[in-house]
């Protein structure tokens, strides 16, 4: 049975909202503009704002939009810069019997991998808004669960809602693991028989997950989302590889204004870009499959690179191997 009793999308002030009503009151965990925390609640909501948008009581323009839509005073409301009319996604999944749904927006520009610092944005913005006329936004994310939850229940059911997510991600060959404005709800009915363990061994777990995954990659393909080649001293920065570090790494004697220099017109080509790309985006699982006794991937990889700058000494890194390529090439290869 689903307890969703519609779901639509209206416009306020020239911005999208969707909306989810329910056929009863929910229970909710969330952490939400609009009613966040643990409470009951009869609908939800996703309104989309400006991308430059700056209020310090944002509840307050969501508890309007609510106002205008005639929702409930305890509906749960989430912003996003995402499109809302063309990104808001309904999808529901199943696991031996258990049906969960799930709702989704997501536009990206603010992407992170969980844990690193958001350093370029004004960089990621122009890629985002040379590559649709969609706005780009955060990642909202609501888990409906069919059966009664629990207060651990639920929190529980964040673990596969996130990692399904970063899952929906990875599909699209994204590094980062979600944006930096994420917001999440997960709604259960009221009474009867609760169940505490949701996480992604459970029935309820893989159905929810695969409902998230579902949700957030239609909306990403909606919006048309993909990864970019990133800045590649900035890839290296963030290994740990500055300037100086792989200027000894290549055992040049020369200044370190000049093998920067040399650094940037190896790194300018669009090959030697897109194999840095490539090797840190698979270098840790090729490593391991190499340390297991499976080292094709790691070959493949360093074959790549040495096609693309010059063979790399052996190394037990796949990363190490190639830095160390890219900077002995930015010695001998313009001299």
């Amino acid at each position: 049975m689903s307890f969703v009793e519609s779901s639509y999308i209206r416009e306020v002030d020239g911005m999208g909202v969707g909306v989810v009503v329910f056929r009863e009151p929910m229970e909710v965990l969330s952490c939400a503009i609009l009613n966040g925390g643990s409470r009951v609640s009869r609908a939800f909501f996703v309104m989309q704002v400006s991308r430059d948008y700056d209020n310090d009581d944002p509840a307050s323009d969501a508890a309007r939009v609510r106002d205008v839509l005639g929702l409930p005073e305890d509906s749960v409301g989430m912003m996003t810069a995402a499109e809302v009319s063309h990104v808001f996604s309904l999808n529901e999944s199943g696991f031996n019997g258990t049906v969960v749904e799930a709702v989704a927006t997501a536009g990206l520009s603010n992407q992170v991998v969980a844990g690193d610092v958001l350093d370029n944005y004004p960089e990621r913005r122009v890629v985002s808004d040379r590559r649709a006329a969609h706005l780009a936004g955060t990642i909202n994310i609501a888990v409906i669960s069919p059966l009664p939850l629990t207060e651990e229940g639920r929190v529980n059911m964040l673990i596969p809602l996130v990692e399904a997510k970063s899952a929906a991600l990875a599909d699209r060959g994204y590094r980062e693991t979600g944006t930096t404005s994420d917001s999440m709800a997960v709604f259960s009915p009221v009474g009867g028989d609760r169940v505490s363990y949701t996480g992604t061994g459970s029935d309820i777990g893989i159905a929810a997950a695969r409902a998230v995954r579902g949700a957030v990659g239609q909306a990403l393909k909606a919006r048309g989302e993909h990864p970019v080649i990133e800045e590649p001293l900035r890839i290296l920065r963030n290994l740990g590889y500055d300037v100086r570090r792989m200027m000894a790494m290549s055992g040049a004697e020369m200044p370190e204004d000049l093998f920067r220099r040399r650094l940037e017109e190896v790194l300018s080509d669009p090959e030697t870009r897109a194999v840095l790309d490539l090797v840190v985006f698979a270098s840790d699982r090729a490593d391991s499959m190499a340390e297991d006794g499976c080292p094709e991937l790691r070959r493949l990889l360093m074959r790549a690179v040495g096609d693309t700058v010059g063979e790399p000494e052996t190394c037990s890194d796949s990363i190490e191997a190639a830095v160390a390529a890219i900077a002995r090439k930015a010695v001998i290869g313009n001299e």
